[in-house]
């Protein structure tokens, strides 16, 4: 049975409270299938989410107990990383073999979402079936209206989890909402729905000290019909979330060996490279996979216009480092995605007494440097063995048909001083002296 909408209303009024409410609709276990989950009998959990008091309060009520419980939940960005109220649940607790975690697709508890209508969000549902329907006629569908995210969530020893840096992703999925106009998520509401589906997995969160993270997706896309090329009047934005272990196999262990590619682009002068939209990305699958059955696990791109120029590598930003002189270099480009793992190491480059240059970066160029690293939330901090690039490609590799950019066979001192930091910080190791991590209650 679903509580009507004038009830609810009702109870928020009796609490005395200005709030919105998030109704979480939970499948019975006799359920057959995945898809049975949605469509057998159902338990209906309501959970009211104050949209003003600074003080908000999350309540759970189901209609199969009178209990209610009540743990705070943050209204506001900053209240998020506050400190206060600790993590309902023990991270960590599902049945799940934490040290093998992979990058890969894993079913959870429940995703994030809500629906933009009428000119305003309208409140989050949490959400147990990995299924959704959409319009067959959706913007997203289409004409590739659609833009994501990617964030991580670190336990740390004291069984507190964090976020790392979720106020950048905000902003970050933003600018991409406006580049194919789609409508902005205030980011403190942001914020507090990457708080909001982390508690309600905090089972899937890996424990500390297993390496792994819990990786977070929001996703933004265009779900109302259109068939003429213009904007929905629909959107629904999502949060999934997936434990996850090494983007590459063997992580920091061993360099990876890359493809500059020269036969395709990733985007193109004065398009939508610098936004993380989801069309991007399809540009590298054909690329992507025949560089791995060369047995090249990772892609450079060259400037579209000219092919003379260094901008990123398939799913990641390039960084060269230059010991000798103590440099960190990485391409400035329109049309390269702002990394907030780049942004984060630069600052700690920055505070290693290293200069960081961001530039145009000559493919020559890549003699100069005695280190290449791939930057990212889902890889990190990525090794770069070497880099190859076809003279020919119809002959393929070796001899004068191809170049090869050697760098470090070991992890290189500086890209393991990167790597150790960024991550200390993250599994609150060491003073996080930038305020970057933000606690979720």
């Amino acid at each position: 049975m679903r509580i009507s909408r004038a009830l609810l209303a009702l109870l928020a009024a009796a609490r005395g409270c200005d709030s919105f409410t998030a109704v979480l609709t939970r499948p019975s276990s006799s359920s057959s299938s995945r898809e049975g989950r949605s469509r057998g009998a159902t338990t209906t959990t309501t959970t009211a989410l104050s949209s003003t008091s600074r003080e908000g309060r999350i309540r759970r009520a189901t209609t199969t107990t009178t209990t209610t419980t009540t743990t705070a939940l943050s209204s506001t960005a900053e209240e998020v990383g506050s400190g206060g109220t600790a993590v309902v649940g023990t991270p960590g607790t599902a049945d799940l073999p934490w040290s093998e975690l992979g990058f890969e697709y894993r079913d959870t508890k429940s995703h994030l979402r809500m629906v933009y209508r009428d000119g305003r969000w309208e409140e989050p549902t949490l959400v147990e079936s990995p299924y959704m329907q959409v319009h067959i006629g959706a913007t997203a569908l289409h004409y590739g209206q659609a833009c994501f995210e990617g964030l991580k969530a670190f336990s740390h020893a004291d069984g507190d989890v964090y976020l790392f840096r979720p106020d950048e992703n905000g902003m970050r999925i933003n600018r991409s909402a406006n580049r194919v106009m789609m409508p902005e998520i205030p980011v403190d509401m942001f914020v507090r729905a990457c708080n909001d589906v982390v508690r309600d997995n905090i089972a899937y969160v890996p424990p500390y000290g297993s390496g792994g993270a819990l990786y977070l997706r929001p996703l933004l896309f265009g779900s109302g019909p259109r068939i003429g090329l213009q904007p929905s009047e629909e959107y629904t934005f999502l949060i999934m979330v997936i434990p996850v272990g090494d983007y590459y196999k063997g992580g920091l262990a061993k360099p990876v060996n890359g493809l500059i590619i020269d036969e395709y682009d990733r985007a193109a002068p004065r398009g939508v490279g610098s936004a993380k939209v989801a069309g991007n990305y399809a540009a590298d699958l054909i690329p992507n996979v025949q560089a791995k059955k060369m047995g090249y696990p990772i892609c450079l791109y060259l400037d579209a216009a000219t092919h003379t120029k260094v901008e990123e590598f398939s799913t990641s930003n390039f960084i060269g480092i230059d010991n000798t002189n103590k440099r960190y270099v990485t391409p400035s480009s329109p049309s390269v995605l702002p990394s907030v793992t780049n942004k984060s190491l630069q600052t700690i480059a920055r505070d290693r007494g290293m200069t960081v240059e961001a530039r145009d970066i000559l493919v020559e160029e890549l003699d100069t440097f005695d280190e290449v690293i791939a930057c990212g939330t889902a890889v990190v901090v990525t090794p770069i063995g070497s880099l190859t690039r076809l003279n020919d490609p119809a002959k393929g590799v070796g001899g004068d048909s191809s170049t090869m950019y050697r760098f470090t066979e070991d992890v290189g001192v500086t890209t393991r001083a990167l790597y150790d930091q960024v991550r200390s910080i993250q599994n609150g190791e060491i003073e996080d002296v930038h305020n970057w991590n933000f606690k979720v209650q």
